[in-house]
């Protein structure tokens, strides 16, 4: 039996602890203090009941479904179920037939599966492909541009996720507005195909997702804190702050960066957008929130209760604006875009793990939830863009 973290997005310092035994904690490598995520694979184990034991700090690291577990090499993914999980450990019979069965803290999301739902979508009209730039390591920086993109748009929406490597629910997500606006086959995602320039950048911090890093408070800052006045340290924030400030186009009308919360708290299982200290801004986001109340019918709810205004629970600016080794702010995308005089409505929205409010979350809810956002955008730009085709 072989167990690693040779896989793209693997993460896991593991230890084989006898027949079937596995221990595994999260791989910290360059992360300030503590955080969750993991994702490993074992081989030559067909037929075998494998018991494994999560361990970390200050709580074992399990989400509210218990852990997920891909027998197809990780094409697809299931919760084993929270029931599973007793003490940290659980339990697993491998199929016969399997000799690749994944375990993972989530449900992973990298290239190779950005890759495949482009593959899907190549008959449908087009999803123009960019290198926005390099990574540190030399990856390129996926930006992906569609809907009405000869300069005629009537509206621009700019589309982040990733800031933090591991939080992959969100990708599932982004997926799915993504698929809804591309469809076409409906009013609404025929009006922002036609009416909408979509510029969206699926992995900012794409060596930490491939590399299967936590990401969040990597040392000495991590992406989603890169915004701050001085030259940043990251090529992939560099680009989007100029992006942001491009001089020759009109500026964004909508701005979202796409989060996964922690995996316990009191936010941790619901669907909210967080504010900044711009009070005409989150007057704006509320108008997205009240459109999105509306447009959620699928499986996963969203409430406008929900939310987190500035000042509340942990959105204070402790939590958004740091300093570097320098003594440097390093603050995150809306505050960075609190201070841009042009910029348009911008928020945060964070998507829990495993649960909504009880609902499931999973790859396919995700994906439904983002059809519901790609609506919800659609009825805000009506409602709040000036345009010639109400």
């Amino acid at each position: 039996m072989q167990v690693d973290t040779d896989i793209p997005g693997g993460n896991a310092l593991t230890e084989i602890l006898g027949d079937g035994q596995i221990a595994v904690r999260p791989d910290l490598r360059d992360t300030i203090g503590n955080w969750f995520y993991w994702y490993f694979r074992v081989r030559g184990a067909a037929g075998r009941r494998l018991t494994v034991q999560v361990a970390g700090e200050p709580r074992t690291p399990v989400a509210g479904r218990g852990p997920t577990v891909s027998v197809d090499a990780g094409r697809s993914w299931r919760w084993l179920g929270a029931a599973e999980v007793h003490d940290g450990e659980f339990a697993f019979t491998v199929p016969q037939d399997c000799d690749d069965v994944r375990f993972s803290l989530g449900m992973p999301y990298t290239a190779a599966n950005l890759d495949a739902f482009l593959a899907r979508c190549a008959g449908r009209a087009g999803v123009v492909r960019h290198e926005l730039t390099r990574s540190e390591q030399g990856r390129r920086v996926e930006m992906l541009q569609f809907g009405r993109i000869d300069g005629g748009a009537e509206a621009r929406v700019l589309l982040t996720c990733r800031h933090h490597a591991c939080e992959m629910m969100a990708s599932h997500v982004l997926e799915g507005a993504m698929e809804r606006i591309l469809a076409a086959d409906d009013p609404a995602s025929r009006w922002l195909f036609e009416h909408v320039e979509f510029v969206v950048v699926p992995f900012v911090d794409t060596d930490g997702v491939e590399a299967g890093d936590q990401g969040k408070n990597r040392a000495p800052h991590d992406h989603g804190r890169d915004y701050g006045p001085a030259e940043g340290r990251y090529a992939s924030v560099r680009a989007i702050r100029d992006l942001l400030r491009e001089p020759q186009v009109r500026p964004f009308d909508v701005v979202l960066d796409l989060h996964c919360p922690n995996i316990v708290g009191r936010t941790s299982e619901r669907i909210y957008f967080v504010g900044s200290p711009d009070a005409d801004n989150w007057a704006a986001v509320q108008l997205l929130a009240e459109e999105l109340e509306q447009a959620a019918v699928g499986p996963l709810p969203y409430r406008r209760a929900n939310d987190l205004p500035f000042g509340t629970a942990w959105n204070v600016a402790g939590n958004f604006v740091t300093r570097d080794e320098r003594a440097v702010p390093q603050q995150s995308i809306g505050w960075f875009l609190d201070d841009e005089p042009a910029a348009g409505m911008h928020a945060i929205l964070e998507f829990p793990y495993a649960n909504a409010e009880g609902a499931e979350v999973n790859a396919t809810t995700s994906r439904a939830f983002g059809a519901d956002l790609a609506q919800a955008i659609e009825r805000y730009l009506r409602r709040r863009v000036p345009t010639s085709n109400r």
